[in-house]
């Protein structure tokens, strides 16, 4: 694995770091690899998300355009 080394950070940052990671149960180390490794796959993630979102929407207007079918067919077949 790769090592990174973050030079000038302030020490209200570092504190605040320290004390999410401790919160969160993990140790400055891990909540930072946590936290980066989420960053890269955000912007993938984001993607899915907007993806997902297009094929609800399609799959709302078929749905949508289906029941209106059915209602023209079931009054058309009650007559």
């Amino acid at each position: 694995m790769a090592n990174i080394t973050i030079k000038g950070v302030s020490e209200n940052t570092k504190t605040r770091l320290a004390d999410k990671a401790k919160k969160a149960g993990l140790s400055e180390q891990k909540y930072l690899k946590k936290l980066l490794d989420t960053h890269v796959i955000a912007e993938e993630v984001e993607g899915v998300q907007s993806t997902y979102e297009e094929l609800c929407k399609t799959v709302l207007t078929v749905v949508e355009k289906n029941t209106e079918v059915l209602r023209e067919f079931i009054r058309v077949n009650e007559e």
